[in-house]
């Protein structure tokens, strides 16, 4: 694991302190172990202790097929710290969760004087544990170390051993499905291990196999384990590309680009796209185009929700920033969703001290720098908001504008919701209505079919005329009506050049929004 590398070379560098970034305890005292095995063989023996507040002090035999030996009666934080500075061994103290107690300026003290004893000295102290906001008086001796959630290849290890494990022990009994273990890792990926474990132990319990229904469940408790944390919201892929009227362009960019994903790909040197920014008018399905591109890739939907980043406490809001991007790599290939970016992560938006501008450039940074199969797709009515530096190449692929419906479009648009209700209206009728509605948005269509299809169930439960949906759309006042001038701004800011047309043309029809819509049929 990348873990153990940034773990041994710190304890060479005799730094006194490590915070090691987890939500596996065992995972991290297994690479700490490890750690302490491996340096272990050089001029001085090291050891390895444990310090939790509910159990107190432990010395950790470096073979774990050897049960712990306690190092002495349960203690406080300080006692741990005062025998850590006392004892003549090269130790390695493990501080399990301490954030207690490190919340009190006096154990801070406490800490950061242990971490002056050990300096140089070859002892260390590690701080295991969630995100957590270093004091200054601490950064200067604290290296941050992150154990990240299970690559492909150590799941895919982990499950093939369980697999053979409990086959072992329930001979005859179960089956295991070799084709289905892929699935399964893909499935598992975003979970720890004993995740891991607890699916494919309750799957053999329940269903004596390991199978599709194995890949369900995992998928179900990969949908909690997102949404538990409070900030995501994790969405299987729903509605296709066949759902979107019009935006051709956009179409057909996503269809080159569902394949970039595959190890095929990646052997070939291809790597997997970024993201795209869609910007434009409100109301023209940019995020549903981000649904779309789940579904259309086979993908999971991973939305940000900007409101619940931030938090009162200082650096609350960046670690919730990290914590949301760091799940959302683990769950990767997926695409993850930031709707209308420019309203919580512009700099100055929150009016919060700095702190929009400092998570803003925390998700530009990640932007530049991610690795991780992640899909960003972000929105953004009034692009002018942003700063050119969100723009730039190298965070996206690609930048699109999503005007109005044209008139194909918008007939387009129509009959997907008529179809979706059930209805079908002849071209001709189609025609009429989308010229009818010059102007109006995709939501705003919906919202008229909506209103034609309540009509018609209203009056003796009867299928929607052509009537009624005129009569929706002329009662039916559009946003580039109400608000011309800011939609004016926002498409001549996508006619500019700086953004690609999402449809085959932006069209411009704006001196025509400032009538009421005619409807001639």
């Amino acid at each position: 694991m990348e873990v153990l590398n940034d773990l041994v070379a710190a304890l060479k560098a005799r730094l006194p302190g490590i915070h090691l970034r987890t939500i596996e305890e065992a995972r991290a005292l297994e690479a700490l172990r490890q750690t302490t095995a491996a340096l272990s063989g050089q001029l001085v023996p090291r050891v390895l202790w444990r310090w939790s507040s509910a159990s107190g002090l432990w010395k950790l035999r470096l073979n774990d097929d050897e049960p712990d030996r306690s190092l002495r009666e349960p203690c406080g934080f300080e006692e741990a710290l005062v025998a850590m500075r006392d004892t003549d061994e090269m130790a390695i103290l493990a501080l399990l969760d301490p954030w207690d107690e490190l919340s009190r300026p006096v154990y801070q003290r406490y800490l950061r004087e242990a971490l002056s004893n050990a300096r140089g000295s070859g002892k260390a102290i590690v701080l295991v544990g969630r995100d957590w906001n270093i004091p200054l008086e601490l950064q200067a001796d604290i290296f941050i170390c992150d154990l990240r959630l299970p690559r492909r290849a150590e799941l895919e290890e982990y499950i093939r051993s369980l697999c053979v494990i409990y086959t072992e022990k329930l001979a005859g009994k179960v089956e295991i499905k070799q084709d289905s273990i892929p699935d399964l890792v893909r499935a598992c990926t975003g979970l720890t291990l004993e995740e891991t474990k607890s699916i494919v132990a309750l799957s053999l319990v329940r269903f004596k196999a390991i199978g599709p229904e194995s890949i369900k469940m995992a998928i179900r408790e990969k949908r909690q384990i997102v949404r538990r944390g409070g900030i995501l919201d994790y969405e299987e892929p729903a509605k296709g590309m066949a759902d979107i009227g019009g935006l051709a362009q956009l179409k057909a960019w996503i269809a080159k680009r569902g394949a970039l994903f595959s190890e095929n790909a990646q052997k070939a040197g291809i790597q997997a796209p970024k993201g795209m920014l869609l910007v434009g008018v409100p109301g023209t399905g940019k995020t549903l185009c981000a649904r779309a591109v789940s579904a259309a890739w086979n993908l999971p939907l991973v939305r940000l929700d900007a409101g619940r980043l931030f938090g009162s406490l200082v650096g609350e809001t960046e670690g919730n920033l990290r914590a949301a991007l760091r799940t959302a790599e683990a769950v990767s290939p997926c695409v993850l969703l930031i709707d209308e970016v420019e309203k919580a992560f512009a700099p100055g938006a929150g009016g919060d001290g700095g702190t929009s501008a400092r998570v803003f450039g925390s998700l530009l940074g990640w932007l530049q720098d991610k690795q991780s199969p992640v899909f960003v797709v972000a929105t953004a009515n009034d692009i002018s908001k942003l700063p050119p530096e969100f723009l730039r190449k190298g965070r996206f692929d690609e930048i699109f504008a999503v005007d109005l419906p044209d008139n194909a479009s918008r007939a387009d648009i129509l009959s997907i919701h008529l179809r979706r209700a059930g209805e079908e209206f002849s071209k001709k009728d189609l025609a009429a209505s989308a010229r009818a509605a010059k102007g109006f948005t995709g939501s705003e269509l919906e919202a008229a079919v909506q209103s034609a299809l309540i009509e018609a169930f209203s009056d003796g439960a009867r299928s929607p005329s052509l009537n009624d949906l005129s009569s929706a759309l002329k009662s039916t006042v559009p946003l580039s009506k109400t608000m011309s001038e800011r939609i004016d701004a926002i498409r001549e800011f996508c006619k500019s050049g700086r953004a690609v047309p999402a449809g085959t043309t932006l069209e411009d029809d704006g001196s025509a929004q400032r009538a009421s819509p005619s409807v001639e049929l």
